[in-house]
């Protein structure tokens, strides 16, 4: 990969290269002991500790320093990595790993993501990559909360690594695909409202009747989606629970989630032509977000069968497996939950 001499610009950040005279800079978020160890890397000892970081691994091929458009500070930095680069065991030739860290001062503002999402527009329309890794150290909570929001899903965890500092972890690796990242991009997110009941209804029956079925019998499908056949229960729904749906181009309705300020999430259902293209994913983050949003630091679901694999690909853990009633029938699921 050949380095990247311009810039990449988003609405608050340039990325561009970095430069000896931002060794003062550096020194100054990278000494934090709450920044590198969190990312496997030492905190810098001094100026002349940042200055050789810049002069070797900050000289590497798509390495970037994060500066502020409003001041012209680097505050962090990010990068792309290939081939022998990367420390993704299987990664493949046409494939990626983004990395990234900002300073203390800037945690919780979104740039971060901001930054990954150009990242990751130039993995996949410039560089022409097939897929994009990320990975984070057990424990590194807002380092997979910036993966999520990026749209990247769980992918498998591997335990015994060595860090950089030498001590032993457990590292979790996440995945994005260019398919599942160009769906994300076409799709537009929106509350739902009583306006949005027969399409709901619509998609709510067609995804049970010809996804669903693939786990529970056809009599127990049909029961099932005949749940959705009054507009009174969804109106219920719709008060007690703040819904998105997800949008394609032509305006068509093709999935909704949702939230409740007690961190239960009721509703995940995706329609059947839709399956597999990212839609579910950013429909999870979406709802994650809002669940922060209430302070909700644990959130509950009542999963299908089918369903299942999904949410433990994004961090949800089996509570217990139950029969619940549909309409006449008591069909098995799972209570699931994620600590946020």
């Amino acid at each position: 990969m050949e380095k990247n001499t311009g810039q990449l610009l988003t609405r608050r950040l340039v990325l561009r290269a970095w430069r000896e005279t931002d060794a003062g800079a550096l020194f100054k978020y990278a000494r934090d002991p709450a920044v590198g160890p969190a990312a496997g890397w030492p905190p810098h000892a001094s100026v002349e500790d940042s200055l050789n970081v810049i002069r070797t691994v900050f000289s590497a091929p798509e390495t970037y320093a994060v500066v502020l458009k409003s001041t012209g500070e680097p505050v962090g930095s990010a990068g792309i990595l290939s081939g022998e680069a990367s420390h993704v065991a299987e990664i493949q030739a046409d494939e990626a790993e983004i990395g990234y860290w900002i300073g203390r001062p800037y945690w919780g503002q979104g740039l971060i993501p901001e930054a990954v999402n150009r990242l990751l527009r130039r993995c996949f329309e410039e560089l022409g990559m097939a897929a994009v890794w990320c990975c984070h150290y057990d424990g590194n909570a807002k380092s997979r909360r910036v993966m999520e929001k990026c749209g990247f899903r769980f992918h498998h965890t591997e335990s015994g690594a060595v860090s950089p500092p030498g001590d032993v972890r457990t590292e979790h690796f996440m995945r994005l695909t260019k398919e599942e990242w160009e769906a994300s991009r076409r799709l537009g997110l929106r509350p739902l409202a009583e306006r949005d009941i027969p399409e709901m209804q619509a998609l709510f029956r067609d995804t049970v009747l010809h996804v669903n079925v693939r786990d529970y019998s056809r009599e127990e499908v049909e029961d099932w989606a005949s749940c959705g056949d009054s507009a009174e229960h969804w109106r219920r729904l719709l008060a007690g629970n703040a819904f998105v749906g997800a949008f394609d181009a032509q305006g068509r309705l093709v999935g909704f989630s949702s939230m409740n300020a007690g961190g239960h999430l009721h509703s995940m259902f995706v329609h059947k032509d839709s399956q597999g293209r990212g839609v579910a994913t950013l429909l999870l983050s979406e709802v994650e977000k809002m669940a922060r949003g209430y302070g909700v630091r644990r959130i509950g679901a009542e999963v299908s069968v089918t369903a299942r694999p999904f949410f433990e690909a994004h961090g949800y853990s089996v509570v217990k497996e139950q029969k619940a009633k549909a309409c006449r029938l008591c069909l098995t699921n799972y209570v699931m939950e994620k600590v946020l």
